[in-house]
């Protein structure tokens, strides 16, 4: 672009009606590493931006580790602008959500696919790669959440343009290029050593078919792991992953830095939330017992200054500065910015972490040794009959609401009660009963049948329990494979009944399956 070219964009850019591109020269600056080494090295290829394709992998909706799942999402405002970017440069946009790409059946970016002339992949190229750093793939620390497949599609803020396409093999992918006249792919997308390297419309597999392929550093996140410990970090995690792929794999470009030259990235763009790790949120906590170390990170955004608060009020450019990580020993809200001579370079974050209390003790009389006076569930209520919905049973004694054991956090328990949500199970209270003791938890049954596939994200409980008619203790949003909240509630002298309460956490009841286990009450002695 000439000089006035660029002026003009910018001055467009700014105004907000910056019209697409006619197809454009890209002087990429490519960063490689000696594989010995580790070397830094640059160079430059101009490539036409019609001839190049962007690869977007795996921007999931929900992942089994929470703090993942927070890390896609902020990525998600940058990548929307940088998509819309290379719309408007000619570059076409393949989204690929891989294990969910048919449930965007009848869309026509996915049904375009299937009318695409079916081509031979060459074998081009012998790729060859030494394994990948791997950190386990949960950046939530000791407390480490459970596997499960619960995402059901991309992110729902990602904006899908009308001309994208959503290929999922490699000769898809392939077939698309040889439309388009491709030379060059360029991939962002989440987790680098996982879905980038290893997936069939992934950077190895179309480097091997002879694309050109390369790497948005500043647009993709490793499969993350924690330990403040060594001060292991997810970010640091993730610059060890794109290190290793320009080693060995392909060179990396700084997106934002590309687009920037064209004039169609602007400096005052507020993008990128500040990172937390771990990353529990309202609506889906980190529990934990013991203090954890919680760390503040805002890498796309050099030069700003994370300032935060512990109080749950909102942070601005005075409130206390982050300058290295932080211990956490009650349950906290946490609200953090980044500034940048008093102007907010950051998006506002938000962490929650919640403390669970001691195990209690075993009850001398459990739940399922008493009659409950009131007992209504997930349906409709006639006259004080209930009509429960076709997919949910009444409580259920000593096992889970449509039939198996009742299992919390992996583990299974002999007694308790299987409830959906929302549900009021009350119950008379003798003069000798001194104490209600429960755990309580999203059940788990329904990540026997294909790892929770499509659904794990969905069971989202709150517990409550009252003692005549007074919330006396609440529980956080409880989830699967999340550890049991444990209730230790005193029971004031001359109370009369207690309701034990479960509830959809704001979402809908959707899969809110729930137990009360190791339940009943602690007696005088």
């Amino acid at each position: 672009m000439t000089s006035f070219a660029q002026s003009l964009s910018a001055l467009l850019l700014l105004l907000g009606c910056l019209p697409p591109l006619a197809a454009v020269p890209i002087r990429w600056t490519l960063q490689t590493r000696d594989p010995q080494s580790g070397e830094v090295r640059i160079t430059h290829e101009v490539v036409d931006s019609s001839r190049v394709g962007v690869v977007a992998v795996d921007i999931w909706n929900y992942h089994w580790c929470k703090t993942a799942t927070m890390r896609v999402d902020a990525f998600v405002p940058r990548l929307n602008k940088a998509l819309a970017a290379a719309r408007d440069l000619g570059m076409p946009v393949f989204l690929c959500p891989s294990d969910v790409v048919d449930n965007y059946v009848g869309f026509p970016q996915r049904e375009r696919v299937f009318n695409l002339p079916a081509l031979t992949v060459p074998a081009a190229v012998n790729v060859t790669c030494p394994p990948v750093p791997d950190a386990g793939g949960c950046a939530c620390g000791a407390e480490r959440c459970g596997g499960n497949y619960g995402w059901d599609g991309m992110h729902p803020d990602l904006v899908i343009g009308p001309d994208d396409w959503m290929p999922d093999t490699q000769a898809e992918v392939y077939a698309l290029c040889q439309k388009y006249g491709l030379t060059h792919l360029l991939y962002v997308g989440f987790h680098t050593q996982v879905c980038l390297l290893g997936k069939p419309m992934g950077l190895r597999a179309m480097k091997s078919a002879g694309l050109k392929c390369m790497l948005a550093r500043d647009m993709t996140d490793a499969h993350p792991g924690y330990d403040p410990a060594r001060g292991f970090t997810p970010d640091l995690n993730t610059e060890q992953v794109v290190a290793h792929f320009e080693k060995h794999l392909a060179p990396t470009v700084h997106l934002q830095e590309e687009l920037s030259r064209l004039g169609r990235w602007r400096k005052d763009w507020v993008v990128d939330p500040v990172r937390v790790a771990p990353w529990g949120t309202r609506v889906r906590p980190h529990l934990f017992e013991k203090p954890i170390t919680v760390t503040l990170s805002a890498p796309l955004q050099p030069g700003a200054e994370i300032r935060y608060t512990l109080d749950g009020s909102a942070p601005t450019a005075k409130s206390p500065r982050y300058t290295r990580p932080f211990t956490v020993s009650e349950t906290t809200l946490l609200r953090a910015s980044g500034f940048l001579r008093g102007r907010a370079v950051c998006l506002e974050s938000e962490g929650f972490f919640a403390r669970n209390g001691p195990l209690p003790p075993q009850p001398d009389v459990p739940l399922s040794a008493l009659k409950p006076v009131r007992s209504v569930g997930f349906g409709h209520t006639y006259g004080g009959t209930v009509r429960y919905s076709g997919n949910t049973q009444p409580p259920q004694t000593d096992r889970a609401n449509l039939g198996g054991p009742l299992r919390i956090h992996r583990t299974t328990y002999a007694r308790g009660l299987g409830v959906h949500a929302p549900c009021e199970v009350v119950y008379e209270l003798k003069p000798e009963f001194r104490r209600f003791v429960a755990l309580a938890g999203a059940d788990e049954n329904l990540v026997e049948i294909s790892n929770g596939s499509n659904l794990a994200k969905f069971p989202s409980v709150v517990f409550k329990v009252l003692i005549d008619g007074r919330e006396v203790a609440v529980s956080p949003v409880m989830r699967v494979k999340t550890a049991a909240w444990r209730f230790d509630v005193p029971i004031p002298e001359g109370s009369r009944r207690i309701s034990l309460v479960a509830m959809d956490a704001g979402d809908g009841s959707r899969e809110d399956f729930a137990d009360w286990v190791d339940a009943g009450f602690v007696v005088q002695r």
